[in-house]
């Protein structure tokens, strides 16, 4: 009777953890399709950048984004300060492209479920106009965070501005 009782027990909790399971991958696979959407909008960005069309790009950024940027105490976190940003980019480096993204999920800092949003590690390449310096962010990593009406509410970017501006600096 006691063994009945036992198999019957973990019958039940196996069960149990079972259908748990499924709903927890039922809620991750609406944050994944979430994901995917987010993912082409910012897989077009990036397009958009390399084509060196600003009002492209930002046609998916909120008017109230909050933008961080790379540069050590640069604290401007405006929309208008973002753009002028990728403007310096795009006027001081040719063929600036992405190469070998790994685009992945955002994860909810509580859950560590997806939550819609999207990141990506690469490396952007280029050249710096007034040196001809070939340069190569290989350790880039940048964040986008997407409000309900799935333009970006935050973006962040994380490479070495500093190293990069020593590399290009007139000898």
């Amino acid at each position: 009777m006691k063994k009945l009782f036992f198999l019957s027990m973990t019958a039940l909790l196996m069960l149990s953890c079972n259908n748990e399971q499924k709903e927890v991958a039922s809620g991750n696979d609406d944050n994944m399709a979430l994901y995917e959407q987010h993912l082409a909008i910012v897989k077009s960005m990036v397009t958009n950048f390399e084509n060196k069309d600003l009002d492209a790009f930002f046609a998916n950024v909120a008017d109230t984004v909050k933008w961080n940027s790379p540069a050590y105490g640069d604290t401007v976190q405006t929309k208008a300060h973002w753009r002028e940003s990728l403007q310096y980019w795009m006027d001081n480096w040719e063929s600036l492209h992405l190469e070998n993204p790994t685009f992945l999920p955002g994860v909810d800092s509580v859950t560590n479920k997806p939550n819609g949003s999207v990141r990506y590690y690469g490396s952007w390449v280029g050249v710096h106009k007034a040196t001809g310096t070939r340069t190569n962010l290989a350790s880039f990593y940048e964040y986008f965070s997407f409000n309900a009406d799935h333009k970006i509410s935050a973006d962040g970017s994380f490479f070495d501005v500093g190293g990069l501006m020593n590399a290009v600096k007139p000898k």
